[in-house]
């Protein structure tokens, strides 16, 4: 397989990285997870400008070349030289500080790679049990809407959720709150409305959680304890790759709704 480095196409035996690299000794960076399908980058617009303000907070210098057009143009380039024109993928882009410093950094110059493999087309599943995790607690930061590479928190809940056998675990803040699930934002109708965790839990500003919130302005966004769950007419979690609906059934015509943001329309 292919991929992208600073704009070069590489093969991944051909890829190294020095023992110094920022990614590797400080999780200092971020990264997108986009899916393509129908020859499309869905939400690209909004990956990029997460992207762009994530790399603001961290102070890395943004040239002009690093825009949507050029790393697009890398991406659909990448995916034909591995082959997935056709099909559907799962597309990841990372940014990182390169080398230099310690904690206090020296450059605020980045690398950039992009990888690309065969992905799922968008489901809709349904699921059967959503636990709590609550050993490792969320907080609001300068960073936390954004996808760091630092994501030690989700991998716990992850251990946590293939230990006691849930099909997704809802992780909460520091106030007890209900933040969001290991890789999807957390939803639930309750008498006709969409609800969701503020952005002050610490949970990430998701891309399909944008998506939702566009489609449903009257979306409810609050501090919710997690006895909220057990009144909600629907629970389900989502992110770009899919939603997985936990309890209850969709309300009225929410389903068609929400298969036209994510499968019958491309952003």
């Amino acid at each position: 397989m292919f991929l992208v480095y600073n704009s070069d196409i590489l093969t991944e035996d051909e890829f190294q990285l020095p023992v110094g690299d920022r990614a590797f000794q400080y999780g200092d960076g971020l990264f997108e997870t986009i899916r393509y399908e129908n020859n499309h980058l869905w939400f690209w617009s909004d990956h990029m400008t997460r992207l762009t303000a994530g790399m603001l907070a961290l102070g890395l210098s943004v040239p002009a070349g690093f825009n949507e057009p050029t790393i697009q143009h890398s991406i659909l380039r990448l995916i034909s030289a591995n082959g997935l024109t056709p099909n559907p993928a799962r597309i990841k882009l990372q940014v990182w500080r390169k080398p230099g410093g310690l904690y206090t950094p020296s450059s605020q110059d980045f690398n950039w790679l992009i990888t690309a493999r065969e992905g799922q087309p968008f489901r809709i599943s349904k699921q059967t049990k959503i636990g709590i995790f609550d050993t490792y607690r969320l907080n609001e930061s300068p960073v936390s809407a954004f996808k760091t590479l630092n994501a030690l928190p989700y991998v716990l809940a992850g251990q946590h959720k293939q230990k006691h056998g849930f099909s997704d675990v809802a992780l909460l803040n520091v106030g007890g709150y209900l933040a969001e699930c290991v890789a999807s934002n957390l939803f639930w109708f309750q008498n006709g409305l969409l609800y969701t965790p503020s952005l002050h839990t610490g949970c990430i500003d998701g891309i399909a959680r944008r998506q939702l919130m566009r489609r449903f302005p009257d979306i409810q966004e609050g501090l919710f304890l997690p006895t909220i769950l057990d009144e909600a007419e629907a629970v389900f979690a989502a992110n770009v790759m899919g939603i997985q609906l936990f309890s209850g059934g969709w309300p009225d015509k929410r389903l068609d709704q929400i298969r036209e943001i994510f499968i019958h329309k491309s952003v």
